[in-house]
């Protein structure tokens, strides 16, 4: 083998050396930059859970719990008519909802309303003789 040829190949070894030196380096930098991103995305998790455990726990700690109160206030105000109330409420609350999302017309949604008035009507008038008896 004579010097050309010798360093032909050293050159060829050495593009080939450097080649795969830049694929593993930007491999490794890919790689590395979704690690952060998972890392990170993980960490805020952790942290919005302890916030969240810290937020519950004080508000357990000083009373605060929005069910306790919701409790209380459905007893003092009774509750047989107040889930009367509510399904008569909700009811009319989808039936607003369909209005607005062009489920159903004006008309079907008047008539629809119109039914449930009357039906709310005709519990409160039963609530009203069971309570005379």
């Amino acid at each position: 083998m004579d010097g050309k040829k010798a360093l032909y190949y050293a050159a060829i070894a050495i593009a080939v050396l450097i080649g795969v030196s830049i694929v593993v380096s930007v491999v490794s930098a890919l790689l590395s930059l979704a690690w952060a991103i998972v890392s990170g995305i993980v960490s805020l998790a952790v942290l919005a859970g302890i916030v969240y455990v810290a937020y519950k726990t004080g508000s357990w700690l000083l009373g605060d719990d929005d069910s306790s109160s919701l409790d209380s206030s459905l007893d003092s105000i009774g509750a047989d008519s107040s889930t009367a109330v509510d399904a008569g409420s909700s009811r009319q609350d989808r039936l607003r909802q369909q209005y607005v999302e062009g489920q159903i017309s004006e008309a079907e949604f008047e008539r629809r309303i119109g039914e449930e008035l009357e039906t709310e009507e005709l519990d409160d008038i039963d609530r009203e003789l069971e309570r005379e008896r």
